[in-house]
């Protein structure tokens, strides 16, 4: 009896531990506000009080940006492969690789161009007052959070990138 019970416990065990593995790490999947992930608005988004119609338009953008920028994110990929294998060579080309630098760093700089464009749009949808608000979690007033920054001629405490007030990143 007692070998069946723990043949039942150890049964039932690994099955529930296959449906943990299965969800994967992470902060979850979707859209939505808050600990989604996916392409969420980020932990500011409970801070400026967005409605559901400011939600569902930013999600839209941020979907429209998402698949405008997918041949150039994959195209960026496949270059980026490409300069790893030119630097992997043997007797590696000074050429081939500047060139291929070249490339990559002209679709990096398209890639940020069309970010900056879909954050202008995204800040568009909020109101005057959500903007100042924002502005007030993004400003160089010292908002930075905790991090890394440069103090007295060496690294240490100091204002860093990490997440500012409220748990907005700053972008």
């Amino acid at each position: 009896m007692k070998k069946m019970i723990v043949a039942i416990l150890g049964i039932a065990l690994l099955a529930t531990s296959g449906l943990a593995i299965a969800q994967g790490w992470g902060r979850g999947a979707g859209m939505g506000l808050g600990p989604g992930g996916g392409m969420g608005l980020g932990p500011c988004a409970a801070n400026l009080n967005l409605t559901a119609e400011q939600i569902k338009e930013l999600q839209d953008l941020r979907t429209k940006h998402f698949n405008e920028t997918a041949t150039l994110r994959e195209t960026l990929f496949a270059k980026n492969a490409e300069l790893r294998s030119l630097w992997a060579k043997k007797d590696p080309n000074q050429t081939e690789i500047l060139k291929k630098q070249k490339e990559v760093n002209d679709l990096r700089a398209q890639l940020q161009e069309m970010g900056v464009k879909h954050q202008l749009q995204a800040r568009g949808v909020l109101t005057p007052e959500q903007q100042a608000q924002l502005q007030g979690y993004l400003s160089d007033t010292g908002n930075f959070g905790p991090g890394y920054g440069k103090r007295g001629g060496g690294y240490g405490p100091g204002r860093g990138m990490g997440m500012g007030p409220g748990g907005c990143p700053r972008w």
